[in-house]
């Protein structure tokens, strides 16, 4: 979620009203939905992620997301009304809001919280709020060269863009498309997805290489410039031979085994 495009396009709310058009729907048309769009699951449980370290964060565990969920589902979740299969109830953002405020006991805190991260596009300090309980956010691979999440389909013996290239990446920036069946990168012939892989493997971040496409039938030229692979992982801090304060301690152990 935080290295998709998708998310400077909608936020988590406007993403949700795509449900129709990505849950169980089909399209002869060719989308550029993986630029963007994110799933409203993927970014909606990052978001509650997100959430609940920050209440746990602001109240030193008191207040949890587990309390937040308790409190929406007694006024609007529970069975037993009206009609059978349906509640009495039914929420608005404003009612989840409106929640927030009253488990948090800050009006102000639940505005921002859902203006910035729900009904914006803003994301939560992870960094911030997992070095509280001991564990740190970092690149996954430091100094690995990077063209793009591109995803490559071998085929007649060349390895072909199979989906949307992501915006902004190298890859983007040196004019691939989908389609485009790759010939050669920095003067060696590529015939697999692997040996494309292998060949940026061994170049450094900020290293320029030529690639060579074809593109319905033209041979075309362009400019990798690599970039440092964004992807990140999140390790326990004593894993990195750091020592957990007790304060990190109690608050990870309060976290990870709520009985709630």
């Amino acid at each position: 979620m935080l290295l998709s495009h998708g998310r400077y396009l909608r936020n988590a709310e406007e993403m949700s009203r795509r449900a129709p058009f990505v849950d169980a729907a089909t399209s002869i048309d060719r989308t550029s939905a993986d630029n963007t769009f994110i799933s409203y699951y993927t970014w909606g449980a990052a978001i509650g992620f997100g959430l609940d370290l920050t209440l746990r964060d602001r109240t030193d565990g008191a207040v949890t997301l587990d309390r937040y969920m308790q409190a929406l589902w007694q006024r609007h979740g529970k069975p037993g009304g009206r009609a059978p299969g349906y509640v009495d109830r039914p929420y608005t953002m404003d009612d989840l809001k409106n929640t927030l405020a009253s488990v948090s006991g800050d009006a102000r805190f639940a505005d921002d919280f859902f203006e910035r991260f729900i009904q914006g596009r803003d994301v939560v300090n992870y960094e911030r709020l997992l070095a509280r309980a001991g564990f740190v956010l970092r690149l996954a691979s430091p100094g690995r060269a990077f063209a793009g999440q591109l995803r490559l389909q071998d085929a007649r013996g060349r390895p072909r863009v199979a989906a949307a290239v992501p915006f902004g990446s190298p890859a983007y920036q040196a004019g691939l498309e989908r389609d485009d069946v790759i010939l050669a990168v920095a003067g060696l012939d590529v015939a697999t997805a692997g040996d494309f892989n292998r060949a940026i493997g061994g170049r450094r971040p900020g290293d320029q290489v030529p690639v060579v496409f074809e593109r319905r039938g033209q041979r075309v030229t362009g400019m990798l410039r690599l970039a440092e692979s964004p992807q990140i992982e999140i390790v326990p801090a004593e894993n990195l031979g750091q020592t957990l304060t007790e304060e990190q301690r109690r608050f990870r152990e309060a976290w990870l085994n709520s009985p709630e």
